[in-house]
This record gives structure tokens, C-alpha cells and sequence, in this order.
């Protein structure tokens, strides 16, 4: 499975409320809607230890595909591009507001 992690930051003058109902109704249906999506989790979250050095994190969304090639595929569909654009209303622009990592490596501990 190829999975991508990324952190979304919300423009600040947008609520918590608004933008989760956005995730929720909006954006990740997009995703869950391409056949190449094999998973979707979206992870809403409140900084509670911040030294003020960054802005919260607001969501971490965790998306997978059977390959990097179905990824790569997803993204290329006009439904993954309407998505792109429908985050410019509500997401911080660069990757202050939206960096997406490869998961290398997973370890469960507990």
C-alpha cells in the first residue's frame, strides 16, 4: 500500500467549525470518491503544547492507494483538481498550510 500523510493548516479567518464541516462534506468526499483510493482518514486536531514557534495544526489527513502509480493516477482526474482548488478558499497556501509526506515506515508499539 502507498500511503501519504498531510497536515493542513486553515486560514485564520475561517472557523474550526467551518472548515471541518468543509473537510467533511466538501473536500475528502472528493477523495473517497476516486476509484484509486483504497483509504481515507481524516484526523481533526487542537494544539494543547505550542511554544507559539508555528501555527496550529488543524487536520492530518491519511490517504492510500494500492501504488504509487494509482497515486499518481488519482491525481491526475479532474475531481482531484476541483479539490485542489476548492482548498484555496479555506487552507493556508504552501506548505504552511498544506505539506503532504510518503509514509515510509510504520511501527505499531502498543
Amino acid at each position: 500500500m502507498f500511503t501519504m500523510m498531510t497536515v493542513i493548516r486553515k486560514k485564520p479567518e475561517i472557523t474550526t467549525e467551518d472548515f471541518r464541516r468543509f473537510m467533511e462534506f466538501d473536500y475528502g468526499p472528493t477523495y473517497v470518491g476516486l476509484p484509486e483510493t483504497r483509504e481515507y482518514i481524516q484526523h481533526y486536531l487542537s494544539d494543547v503544547m505550542t511554544d507559539g514557534a508555528e501555527l496550529p495544526i488543524d487536520a492530518i489527513v491519511k490517504i492510500s492507494f494500492d501504488s504509487k502509480e494509482e497515486m499518481m493516477k488519482a491525481l491526475q482526474a479532474d475531481s482531484y483538481k476541483k479539490a485542489a482548488k476548492m482548498r484555496e478558499e479555506f487552507m493556508r497556501e504552501t506548505s504552511v498550510g498544506i505539506h503532504s509526506a510518503v509514509v515510509d515506515k510504520t511501527l505499531r508499539l502498543v
